[in-house]
């Protein structure tokens, strides 16, 4: 690859900017901020995206990995967000990469929903993503406990969120956009002619100035906080929702597929996926007062293990290895989180749009959504059908090699940006990356990315 995208390019980008002007302000580096980047850029778009942490490290590093149609929603009567999503997940399965398919048994059991809804909604699944398949039941002969009377099979897809994210965040450099991680929009004035937006960079304390004539509210969970900077007003509050999920290790959850299963506590669907070495277990839906809420308390966990302990009775606390966690924006109403929809919303204010709600599955309809509507507030005409796309490719090396080619072109500042998100290490391998970890520092001092 010709072209570096670096922390020494990060400086180099920082100084291009400082006290300029540019089309549109991007703020958030999650999934769907990524995306806008990568489609503006594509255009030719003069784009200027900051994320206050890494990149990736709010909910989009924080998923469940799936990138689905939302079985469940079709319960709720939402037809069309699941073809939707459908579409989304069969293009990424088959266009990129990160995303692959995994088959997933469905449960049946005293708990799940009914074998003929089951039939019936799997068979209406199908038909909204192009298949004419009716689902087969499959009698338990010991593959679960006596409680399960069988399972259906049914396939969607899953994905490393983190480097989807970052593929879209790396795509926008290769077009000229500029994308600065560890950089917090903190403050904004509005004047005659438009917004200066004051922009701190977190590692030097370093503060400086840009006027952009669009500004995206691209912030997650994060997007009430800084409508309210912004001086906006949610006519409908933004809902939070944290998902907590469990890692143990494969061979207590010995699964080849992935189980769907609803909780016998609260009949919560919750999933067992297998990730090589370990399994994730989750996850919570629980309403949260703050977007900075990632811990995983003891309830949580409990939660969790009890659920998965109908299936698999011998999983204890012991065996967790770690956990994680992410908090859902949503934007709609409903008492309770499961009643809210996954939708997303666009609302423009000004100069000001706002991305709210959204999953990481409909990620580039919201993207190819914000960005037509970018192209009115600009006057420009932009292309965004089959946009984005995903031009950057990472290649296959060793671990050694990877990690310097992440170093380079992915633009890490701190070992743990390698450990928890280029690699994922931390909740992917059964010592949670720390084998890994003298190889990261190593490259770090040797390429200069950290000071000795």
């Amino acid at each position: 690859m010709d072209f570096e995208f670096s922390y020494k390019t990060r400086s180099e980008d920082i100084e291009k900017i400082r006290n300029s002007d540019c089309d549109v302000l991007v703020i958030g580096g999650g999934i769907t901020g990524a995306g806008v980047a990568n489609i503006l850029a594509s255009n030719g778009v003069s784009v200027v995206l900051v994320e206050k942490g890494d990149f990736a490290s709010g909910t989009s590093s924080g998923s469940s990995k799936l990138i689905h149609g939302g079985l469940r929603y079709l319960a709720q009567g939402e037809i069309m967000e699941v073809r939707g999503l459908l579409k989304e997940r069969d293009y990424l399965t088959a266009n990129t990469d990160i995303v692959k398919p995994m088959d997933f048994h469905i449960l049946v059991d005293q708990y799940s929903w009914k074998k003929g809804t089951l039939k019936f909604g799997l068979f209406l699944y199908n038909l909204l993503s192009g298949k004419f398949s009716i689902p087969k039941f499959t009698g338990n002969k010991g593959l679960y406990p006596e409680s399960v009377e069988g399972f259906f099979q049914y396939q969607d897809s899953y994905t490393d969120d983190s480097l989807l994210v970052i593929s879209n965040i790396v795509t926008s450099k290769m077009h000229g956009g500029i994308c600065l991680n560890y950089v917090e929009a903190e403050d904004f004035e509005e004047t005659d002619e438009g917004i200066i937006v004051t922009l701190e960079d977190k590692i030097s304390r370093d503060k400086f100035t840009i006027e952009p004539s669009v500004i995206i509210n691209a912030a997650g969970p994060w997007a009430g906080v800084l409508s309210e900077k912004l001086g906006l007003d949610l006519e409908q509050g933004l809902k939070l929702s944290k998902g907590v999920h469990l890692v143990l290790p494969a061979s207590k959850v010995p699964v080849k597929n992935a189980i769907a299963f609803r909780s016998h506590i609260d009949k919560r669907q919750m999933f067992v996926i297998p990730r090589g070495e370990v399994v994730h277990i989750g996850t919570t839906d629980t309403f949260t007062d703050s977007p900075d809420d990632f811990g995983v308390t003891e309830d949580d966990i409990d939660y969790v293990l009890k659920s998965v302990s109908q299936l698999f009775p011998s999983v204890n606390r012991e065996d967790v290895i770690t956990s994680y966690s992410g908090i859902r924006p949503l934007f709609g109403e409903g008492k309770d989180p499961g009643s809210v929809t996954r939708d997303f919303e666009l609302r423009q204010k000004g100069q000001v749009l706002s991305i709210l709600g959204g999953k990481i599955t409909n990620y580039r309809t919201a993207s190819r959504d914000a960005a037509s509507m970018v192209a009115s507030m600009l006057r420009k005409h932009l292309r965004v059908k089959g946009l984005p796309v995903l031009e950057y490719t990472r290649p296959d090396l060793g671990i050694p090699e990877r990690i310097e080619y992440e170093i380079q072109h992915e633009c890490p500042l701190f070992p743990e940006d390698i450990l928890r998100r280029r690699e994922a290490a931390r909740i992917y391998s059964l010592d949670m990356g720390k084998s890994m970890e003298p190889v990261v520092k190593e490259k770090a001092l040797e390429t200069g990315m950290v000071k000795r």
